[in-house]
């Protein structure tokens, strides 16, 4: 479902002076490397595990998505080469930081390596609307925090599992599954579903969001509508 609401956008910029909402000069990584990506690195990747984070092949408009936990599509505004130029990361930093503050450290580390500056404004955008469907949703309650949310790929087959997930977090989640202009808007929940989830779809991935899958296979959108009713 399409509507239209007023979205929060991250808008980037190079600057040196810093306006609106910015990173402070703490926290840090204890220790950081930032090089530009080889050519024919293949697809970007990334992982966080024991007071590390490594990414590879990732354009910096990925890198702000990370950092300041917003969808691509909700950032605006920055030099061209935010979506050209992809860069290597790794960081270290104590292995008991939570994740919001280790992206306040990428936050950080952008603002000192690259003088990137942001803030937020509202303005009208289109949006996909979760909504509930004329049958009730067979939602499973979550029952481990704790558990590692994944995403596998096997050919063109994806699995996306997310154990401890508001309906809000579900549906801020799904453009993040997705290629960078797959959906081409955010997506918001207007499901009113209270309460935490385990919830996990499977779909074949196409190029495009209007691109027919073959049976047996499932579009992203008749995954939601058949998995999770």
């Amino acid at each position: 479902m399409r509507n239209t609401f007023a979205i929060a956008f991250l808008t980037a910029s190079l600057a040196a002076c810093i306006h609106g909402q910015t990173a402070t000069a703490t926290p840090g990584f204890d220790v950081a490397s930032v090089k530009m990506s080889p050519p024919d690195q293949g697809r970007d990747k990334g992982d966080m595990d024991n007071g590390r984070i490594t990414l590879r092949n990732y354009p910096m408009l990925g890198i702000l998505a990370y950092a300041y936990n917003v969808n691509f599509d909700r950032i605006a505004g920055g030099p061209e080469w935010l979506n050209s130029q992809n860069y290597d990361i790794d960081a270290t930093f104590p292995p008991a930081t939570n994740g919001d503050t280790v992206r306040l450290m990428m936050q950080n580390l952008l603002a000192e390596r690259f003088k990137l500056a942001v803030h937020y404004e509202l303005k009208p955008a289109p949006v996909y609307a979760l909504v509930v469907g004329k049958k009730a949703p067979r939602l499973v309650k979550a029952t481990d925090d704790a558990a590692r949310d994944s995403c596998d790929r096997h050919g063109l087959l994806f699995t996306c599992e997310l154990h401890h997930a508001t309906m809000t977090e579900f549906a801020e989640s799904i453009p993040h599954w997705l290629s960078q202009n797959w959906l081409g808007m955010p997506v918001v929940d207007q499901t009113d579903i209270p309460g935490a989830y385990h919830v996990a779809l499977t779909w074949t991935m196409t190029t495009r969001r209007d691109d027919t899958v073959d049976l047996p296979g499932l579009s992203l959108f008749d995954a939601i509508e058949e998995q999770l009713v």
